[in-house]
């Protein structure tokens, strides 16, 4: 079976416009057309879609120690992102 599922390639990045129905490991071919695209906005909000719906009850079952390391972590990177350079 073959499923085509339109998107972009940008910055090393592949961003769908829909998730694939797949559950399982299998192979894939990817092809790359001379078209550009000039609707990055459309994209940026489909990947963050697609982002938020992969991440939606990732850490629900999480024990207590591992949610605090995990937000301990991102406290750390928030810092790092807002300290003067």
């Amino acid at each position: 079976m073959l499923t085509t599922i339109e998107g972009i390639y940008e910055d090393g990045q592949i961003i769908l416009k829909e998730n694939p129905t797949i559950n399982q490991r299998v192979k894939v071919f990817v092809m790359f057309t001379d078209e550009e695209v000039n609707d990055k906005e459309n994209y940026a909000t489909i990947a963050k879609k697609n982002i938020k719906e992969k991440l939606r009850g990732a850490w629900k079952n999480a024990s207590l120690a591992d949610k605090e390391e995990i937000k301990t972590y991102f406290d750390n990177i928030r810092n790092e992102w807002e300290r003067d350079i």
